[in-house]
């Protein structure tokens, strides 16, 4: 059986409800920035604040009477930290009221307060999703600056975990914490939620490269994406591919599958690839923009010209993770292949070989 075929076989109705909308570009996702205020410190963090004035909440409701216009079906409210807007409730409410599902990312600060979290929990989210930086109070606040972080963060996951809110982690690995990646995952094994490490630390939004300065070392990346990555992923192989490529036309969804807003009302291709498409406060519905945009239709392009770039490289091509978006900003070039994915790309190459040498393959594993 063919590879094309086979997958069909395993097709839901829902991935083919996904794969449709990534060929048609018709994006299910909006990711909304509310605001760029934050009360953690991350240096690592790539939001980059103009300067310019946020939307105000009535500006905010606006945006989202016009993403729901436009059929979207998720909505993630983010930041900086999204909790920090002295609207949140009121915006998430209004996210729900307009019949939109609801997910929240946060670094969970604030929801070491059960009442905080008895209020999120009146949203009825569809998940949450929590940035954790380290198993100890050292690492983690290494990271984020704020003394007592780590204790509340833990706090906070537990108090969703007793409301029975749906919790996702998610570990951005850096040299700071890569040293205890086993303890990371222990302690979201001992929280009973499953954590999602991320190997790229990407550039600021404005270039700046200083983020960069806390990537994870070469050599330790050979053992993460080799012999370490079932262990902390759960038996599932290192991808070979880019986890939002869907249904393999393009190289990922940015300007198809979803959209990010962010603060200012600024419409972008996605969170990473942020050449403004056009200002939502400034039009009067998203489809047209959408459709007729010659930014959205370059970056689409780019996208499709980024998958047959990869794909001609056959089986050399390991390119996990390729963004055009961290591409351009690192290199300037959104089809660029950047150090970073080179250096996961010669170690996930690398875990295959010794899968092969070792008389497995691929397959005796779960795809990540």
């Amino acid at each position: 059986m063919s590879e094309g075929a086979e997958s069909r076989v395993h097709e839901t109705p829902y991935s083919r409800l996904m794969n449709r909308a990534f060929a048609d570009a018709v994006p299910l996702t909006c990711q909304i920035e509310i605001t760029y205020r934050c009360n953690h410190l991350c240096t690592f963090c790539y939001n980059s604040p103009s300067g310019e004035r946020e939307m105000t909440t009535e500006q905010i409701f606006d945006v989202l009477r016009k993403v729901a216009e436009f059929g979207v079906l998720y909505v993630t409210l983010t930041g900086g930290e999204a909790l920090c807007h002295k609207h949140f409730f009121k915006i998430a409410a209004e996210v729900r009221r307009l019949g939109m599902a609801l997910r929240i990312y946060s670094n969970g600060y604030l929801m070491a307060d059960k009442k905080v979290v008895r209020r999120i929990k009146e949203l009825t989210p569809v998940e949450v999703e929590i940035s954790l930086h380290g198993a100890t109070a050292e690492t983690h606040e290494g990271l984020t600056k704020i003394k007592g972080s780590f204790a509340k963060t833990v706090k906070a996951i537990e108090n969703l975990n007793e409301a029975g809110i749906k919790v996702n982690l998610k570990c951005p690995i850096t040299r700071l914490n890569q040293h205890e990646l086993f303890e990371i995952k222990a302690l979201a094994n001992r929280l009973g939620r499953y954590i999602i490490f991320d190997a790229v630390i990407t550039p600021k939004d404005d270039g700046d490269l200083d983020p960069l300065s806390l990537r994870a070392g070469d050599d330790f990346l050979e053992k993460y994406w080799g012999e370490w990555y079932a262990e902390l992923h759960d038996g599932q192989s290192p991808p070979r591919g880019n986890h939002c490529e869907s249904d393999g036309s393009a190289n990922c969804g940015t300007g198809r599958s979803g959209f990010t807003i962010d603060p200012y009302g600024n419409l972008l291709p996605c969170v990473a690839f942020r050449r403004k498409i056009a200002n939502v406060l400034e039009i009067d519905d998203i489809e047209h923009v959408w459709r007729h945009s010659p930014v959205a239709n370059e970056v689409r392009a780019l996208s499709v010209e980024a998958k047959r770039r990869i794909d001609a490289l056959g089986e050399e091509s390991y390119l996990t993770g390729f963004c055009l978006g961290v591409a351009e900003t690192q290199t300037g070039d959104p089809l660029a292949f950047y150090p970073q994915v080179k250096v996961n790309a010669r170690a996930v190459r690398r875990s295959y070989e010794l899968l092969q040498i070792r008389g497995g393959s691929a397959n005796d594993r779960k795809s990540a």
